[in-house]
């Protein structure tokens, strides 16, 4: 009895993502360290479940996960590189009102719907506006505390509340309020100015949180500059491409971004037809930049993908895809469904896969084809697919070695800054009891190994890893993080 309990535990951890990652003698000790770090955790949660980070939703989880040794690791543990990440949604809220909201000429109006909209625009277009648009700085100026109304304005931008579970009762209540935050947001994003500090800013969280590389997805648009004149979608790609240049000019060490262009699943096939037709064009102009191909929005009620096929299917033969598919709690739906087009289209990758386990056909094939999985832990949470982290599928994921990266889809949008919030469940909730460093650098290496950086970009990342993994163990050992 003894000796096949410890065979099959044995045999199953051998299994596992990370399983047969070889540790060095002072990565094993940095483990030890580790283990200590997350033992803490774990017994203060069976102490105490309002003390258990790990089970609770993020917005109440915060304070505990800041004081955590454990999040202090996972801090300054490099991370390599985020494959799913969204622009628009990538800066903290709290840098996006004391910058680019103090930022001279912003308009707010709102719209016939309730809803506010900012505009750098001097003469605004058609917002579908049913108030005048009023200057930020004149309503701030007026207001009888500029900083309670700065805690106003970024709630515009931000989705926390200390009580998720009675202001989003469900998941179209908590997907409206983030959808809203992106229209809210756009316009003024999409002045020049702003969009250089934007991008440079993402750049910033996303480096000081030790991720050295970056797959961006964005819906691309238009830029205006000062005098309200539209630019060309080239030049927006050129802005996104001369802000990374700078950026890795003076940062030597990151290794810059890409970007993933992405469309609205939304859009009827006209409209749908033309943004596939703006991405051929900044493909064959930037081809070692715009790297593919994605479809956004709430997938429950988008459309799906293989509604989409006549407009797909007009992409040229050698585009990679990074489909969201499996977004969704629904099995045997349209939604759910996505998840099998998606690997019918040859996908690179698969954003989010939330209901893989439910189609067992589709999971085993991506993990035969070795098609990783994009999983953003706290988006899930935050926008109603699971509360307890500790019963997402990804565990399962983990469990059966499927090929997963760890990922944090809109940061800004939930005081998430960078990835470490991520890893934070991603090894406390996901991750079996005793799962440590080994299966922290399996992800780490991941993030590299499905990224799409060329060969040669690959065998510099892979270097680069290695000399700030090793110094990284080397501090653990020394005590550094005590």
């Amino acid at each position: 009895y003894e000796k096949v309990r410890k065979a099959v535990l044995k045999t199953e951890q051998e299994l596992m993502t990370g399983g047969h990652t070889y540790l060095s003698v002072k990565e094993a000790k940095a483990n030890e360290i580790f283990m200590q770090y997350k033992r803490e955790d774990l017994e203060q949660g069976v102490r105490d479940e309002e003390q258990n980070a790990a089970a609770l939703h993020f917005f109440k989880a915060k304070p505990l996960i800041d004081r955590s040794r454990v999040f202090r690791f996972l801090r300054e543990m490099p991370k390599g590189a985020v494959l799913h990440l969204h622009n628009s949604a990538s800066v903290s809220s709290s840098w996006v009102v004391q910058n680019i909201s103090y930022m001279q000429g912003m308009l707010r109006c709102t719209t016939t719907s309730g809803e506010t909209l900012l505009t750098f625009r001097r003469t605004p277009k058609e917002h579908n506006c049913q108030s005048e648009y009023i200057l930020v700085s004149d309503e701030r100026a007026s207001a009888s505390n500029p900083k309670d109304y700065d805690q106003n304005f970024e709630r515009l931008i931000n989705l926390y509340t200390p009580t998720p579970e009675v202001e989003y009762p469900t998941s179209t209540r908590v997907w409206d309020k983030f959808q809203g935050m992106f229209n809210a947001f756009h316009d003024a994003l999409a002045y020049l100015p702003a969009f250089r500090k934007y991008t440079w800013q993402m750049l910033e969280e996303l480096y000081n949180d030790n991720i050295m590389y970056a797959e961006i997805r964005s819906t691309i648009r238009k830029l205006y500059d000062e005098s309200g004149q539209d630019l060309s979608l080239e030049r927006a790609v050129q802005e996104f491409l001369d802000v990374n240049t700078e950026f890795v000019r003076l940062h030597p060490d990151f290794l810059g971004f890409k970007i993933i262009f992405c469309v609205y699943r939304g859009f009827e096939m006209d409209r749908l037809r033309k943004a596939v037709n703006a991405f051929k064009k900044l493909r064959e102009a930037f081809p070692n930049f715009v790297i593919g191909f994605d479809l956004v929005g709430q997938e429950d009620k988008g459309k799906p993908l293989y509604d989409l096929l006549p407009a797909l299917r007009d992409l040229p033969a050698n585009t990679r895809f990074f489909l969201h598919g499996g977004e969704t709690n629904w099995f045997g739906a349209p939604v759910d469904v996505n998840l099998l087009d998606a690997l019918l289209l040859n996908t690179t990758r698969i954003g989010h896969g939330f209901a893989l386990a439910k189609h067992p056909i589709v999971m085993n094939a991506v993990k035969a084809r070795n098609i990783a999985v994009e999983v953003s832990p706290i988006s899930n949470q935050v926008l109603h697919l699971v509360w307890d982290l500790r019963n997402h599928p990804a565990a399962q994921y983990l469990a059966l070695d499927i090929p997963i990266v760890i990922c944090n889809d809109d940061p800004g949008f939930w005081n998430a800054q960078g990835l470490s919030y991520d890893f934070y469940y991603a090894i406390m909730s996901l991750a079996p009891n005793n799962a440590g460093v080994r299966l922290l650098k399996t992800l780490v290496w991941n993030s590299v190994r499905y990224s799409t950086l060329t060969e040669e970009e690959q065998r510099r990342a892979f270097k680069f890893l290695e000399v700030s993994w090793t110094r990284f163990i080397e501090k653990t050992v020394a005590g550094y993080f005590l």
